[in-house]
């Protein structure tokens, strides 16, 4: 048949065993078959092309897991129910430089470039931020202004957005994350400064 559900094909299996009924699967998803496979194997869910999870019966956004990948099920699924998906067209304007944030943003399909002003007034394009990529979390965890402006790639982009609230208690709940993310902070304010840099010595 075209498609195969699986209900933990692997579940009371011994590993050599298990590792060849996967090596089956891969086998028929090679020649067109689509497979649906439930399973709490982590090392199995790794090895797929799509990974959906689930939380008492609520799909928990994927790049949530990713990003935030210390959160327990009970506050991905909190946060799920918190995030705004959003969408942009090609070199559409999604934050301006100078204005004062409002969400924290992950990247879901597509890219999207930060823009610096230089010394001389131009706009100049500080780095690419890609799928599976956030944006906006400098002035969220410092406070003040934007330091830079966030325009939709040339293809367009999705996102999705949590508000200023909902990011500060994320942040509260994991201080894990709260260290990580301020890692990417002060790493990418530099990129930023570097970028102006460069641009007011050429």
């Amino acid at each position: 048949p075209p498609i195969l559900v699986a209900d933990e094909p692997t579940g009371n299996l011994d590993s050599k065993t298990a590792q060849s009924v996967f090596a089956l699967f891969e086998s028929l998803v090679a020649a067109g078959k689509t497979i649906l496979m439930v399973t709490h194997d982590p090392d199995l869910a790794r090895r797929v092309e799509r990974t959906v999870m689930l939380a008492d019966g609520e799909i928990i956004e994927t790049y949530l897991t990713q990003v935030f990948p210390a959160l327990t099920e009970r506050q991905l699924v909190e946060v799920t129910r918190g995030v705004q998906p959003r969408t942009f067209a090609a070199g559409a304007d999604i934050v301006h430089e100078g204005e004062h944030p409002q969400a924290f943003f992950i990247v879901t399909q597509g890219s999207v470039d930060v823009m610096v002003t230089s010394a001389d007034g131009t706009s100049v394009r500080a780095a690419t931020i890609t799928r599976g990529q956030y944006f906006g979390e400098i002035e969220l965890l410092r406070g003040g202004a934007l330091l830079a402006g966030i325009r939709a790639g040339s293809d367009g982009v999705e996102v999705i957005a949590l508000e200023q609230t909902v990011f500060a208690q994320l942040l509260a709940d994991s201080p894990s994350i709260r260290e990580a993310i301020e890692q990417m902070a002060q790493a990418r304010a530099e990129e930023n400064i570097a970028a102006r840099r460069r641009e007011g010595a050429a």
